[in-house]
Formats: structure tokens, sequence, C-alpha cells
């Protein structure tokens, strides 16, 4: 299988977070929360349709976009100060995690220090910033990516037969004030505000030159394509912690996935579950950076294009405060609790400006917004609202 840009966003998606999140999910609800996997990949679709469709009509990064659209009036510079809080500093706050979890995958596998892990990570993610090769940087995430799903999806297959065994209530859908907190981290995890900026700027330098049309469809299935199998993994991982992982803290999800992989399948699923671990953490650790770089470059007005040294400076700046934090094993809570905080108010904020760009004089007529896509793009946005909404109500309570 061959994938384009995005499997950047199935990339960055796919990290530590939606892992712990996931293992956390099949461990105490088995089946039941699937269904909240399903309606985010759906989501997840919609937006990032709206970010490549609007960025390759208008010839024009998702981030330059918004800088063009908000200079000059109070409530564009500060959805532009959100822009860089939320994905410049907040993916700072995050990196340290994207590299920790890398490292605790190799050292369930291996024994391996996380140190060492942490800086062969740091050392991949800033080569690749500093080539600024795009077609590099899309195979290696794809490559990763398809390590995942071969390595969870696979899991997931051997299992089926004992997750179709698990009590009735383990496999009904369910929504109860009880899994709200689950419900909403999933969604969370999977509509990811970075990705916007990064899917954006990727479909740009991908399809440069090539006919708009020709590019539109190959770009939004490559998107389909990409975020689905993001969204399978997810549903993997859920479904095997659901067979083997119970009574799981969020602290030891990743450690206590590997010892009941490694009980039942010996050391090569230890192997194997590992790999997939440090897959996950790497690719977020690669694609964080970038999307920081590109989105609070184009977000200040500064060049976005392949070479931009602002950009570079930006991304390189992000990796290296997370290498920091986590070589320091130290979290940065302060920092972590502002970016939850901008994350919050950045995703709706970013959504509700997409659906006015994706109907404004800046995209060509033929490809702006129909009816049924307002409509769909407004259900969208409002789901994003109430899921700032609660996250905002659970930081600040």
């Amino acid at each position: 299988m061959k994938f384009g840009p995005g499997a950047m966003v199935a990339a960055a998606f796919i990290g530590p977070g939606t892992v712990v999140t996931a293992i956390t999910a099949g461990a105490e609800m088995g089946a039941a929360l699937l269904w909240a996997v399903a309606f985010s990949v759906v989501a997840t679709v919609v937006l990032q349709e709206l970010a490549l469709r609007t960025a390759l009509a208008a010839d024009a990064d998702l981030a330059q976009l918004i800088h063009r659209l908000g200079t000059g009036t109070p409530a564009g510079w500060l959805l532009i100060a959100l822009i860089v809080m939320a994905i410049g500093v907040g993916n700072s706050a995050y990196q340290s995690g994207n590299l920790t979890g890398a490292g605790l995958g190799l050292r369930a596998a291996f024994g391996w220090p996380i140190d060492w892990v942490i800086g062969f990570a740091t050392t991949v993610g800033a080569g690749l910033i500093i080539a600024d090769r795009y077609i590099l940087i899309e195979r290696v995430l794809s490559a990763l990516v398809m390590v995942m799903a071969v390595v969870f999806v696979g899991l997931a297959i051997i299992l089926l037969p004992d997750f179709l065994e698990q009590p009735a209530d383990r496999l009904i859908p369910v929504f109860t004030t009880q899994s709200t907190g689950l419900v909403l981290a999933l969604i969370g995890t999977t509509v990811v505000p970075y990705n916007l900026f990064l899917h954006a700027s990727a479909v740009r330098r991908r399809w440069q030159g090539v006919a708009l049309d020709q590019a539109l469809y190959e770009a939004r299935w490559d998107s389909f394509v990409a975020i689905m199998v993001g969204g399978v993994i997810t549903l993997a991982i859920i479904v095997v912690a659901s067979v083997l992982v119970a009574d799981v803290s969020r602290a030891s999800a990743f450690e206590q996935l590997v010892q009941t992989v490694s009980l039942r399948f010996g050391v090569a699923g230890k192997w194997l579950v590992g790999g997939g671990l440090f897959a996950a953490g790497l690719t977020s650790a690669i694609a964080a950076p970038i999307a920081a770089g590109w989105a609070v470059a184009g977000a200040l007005g500064w060049p976005t294009n392949a070479g931009s040294r602002g950009a570079k400076l930006i991304a390189l700046t992000v990796l290296a405060v997370g290498a920091v934090f986590a070589l320091s094993a130290t979290r940065p809570i302060g920092l972590i609790l502002s970016a939850q905080i901008t994350n919050a108010l950045v995703l709706p904020a970013v959504s509700a400006v997409l659906l006015l760009i994706a109907n404004r004089a800046y995209v060509p007529a033929a490809y702006r917004n129909t009816a049924l896509a307002n409509v769909i793009g407004c259900g969208v946005l409002l789901l994003v609202s109430v899921l700032a909404i609660s996250k905002l109500w659970s930081l600040l309570s």
C-alpha cells in the first residue's frame, strides 16, 4: 500500500496518547466504545478534507490563510496567538511524551535504556527536519504506520475468537456517564488541531505543479485511506487490550500490554508490540515538530516553503525542548496545562475559520463548500465545540 501526505496525519494521531487511551478503553469497556473511534474518524475525514481542499484550491497553507484572514482584526490576532501557543508551545510540551513513549516501547521489548532511544529518536527527527526532504519524511512516516498496522491489526485478528467470547456487556456499544471521559479522550486523541496545518502544508508540497482537479482527487483518496488505516489501528489496540489487559492504569498501560502479550505469545510477541509502541512514539515525535514549524511560521506570516529557515528553527526548537524534558524525566506541568487549554480553544476556532474560508473568495467558486458540505461541517464544528467545553470544564473545575 502506498501512502502520501495522509500518512502524516495517521502517524501524528497514532501516538503514545492514543495508544494509552485505546488500551485503557479496551481494558475497562471492551468493545463498548468502538463507536467513539468510528465517530471521531468520520469527523477527522471531514475536517482534513476541508483543510486539504482549501489549501490546494487557494494555493496557500492553512496558517497562511488564517494570517491573511485575521491580520488587522482583534479576533484574528487572538486566533494567531492561540495557534502559536497551542501548536508551538503545546507541541513542545507534548513532545516529551512522544519521545518517552518511543523509549518505553524499546525498553519493554529489548531492555534498552530509555535515554538511548530518546537520543536516537531526537537525532532522526532533527535529521529529517534539517534535510527538509518532504518525500523522505513521507516515506519514513508511511513505513512506521505500516509497522503499527501489521503489529496491532495482526494481533487483533489472532485474538478475534477470544474477543468474541467476552460477556455481552463488553461487546454492545454504550454511552454512560462513567464512560464520558474515555469517549472524549478517544475523540480528542484522533481529532488533532495540528494535523489540519500539517496536512494542508503537506498536500501543497506533494502535489505542487499538478492540475488542481487531479490533485484534489488523489489527495482526498490518500487522506481517506490513511485516516481509515489510523482508525483501524486504534480499533485493533482496543480489541487486543480488551482480551489481554485488565485493571489497567494509564501510567502502566504500555508495560501491562507488553507483559500480557509476552505471556501469551512469548518473546517474539514482546518484540513486536514493543516495536509497535516505539513506532507510535517515533511517528508523533517526527510529525509534531514539523507541524509546529509549518503552522507557527505560517501564522506569523513567515515563509513555509521548502528551505524556510523560520519553519525549521521552530521545528528544531520544539524537538529540542521535548528532548530536554524527556531526558530530565520531568513533566512540564504548567506548559501541558496551558497547552491543553489552548488546544481546547484552538480546535473549534480553527474549524470555524476553515468553514469560513471554504465559503470565501479565497477559494475559487467551483471548490467552495456546497450546502451539504456546510451542514456536515457545522455538525463537526458542534462536536469539537462540545469536546472543547468538556475539556475546559475538566481542566478548570
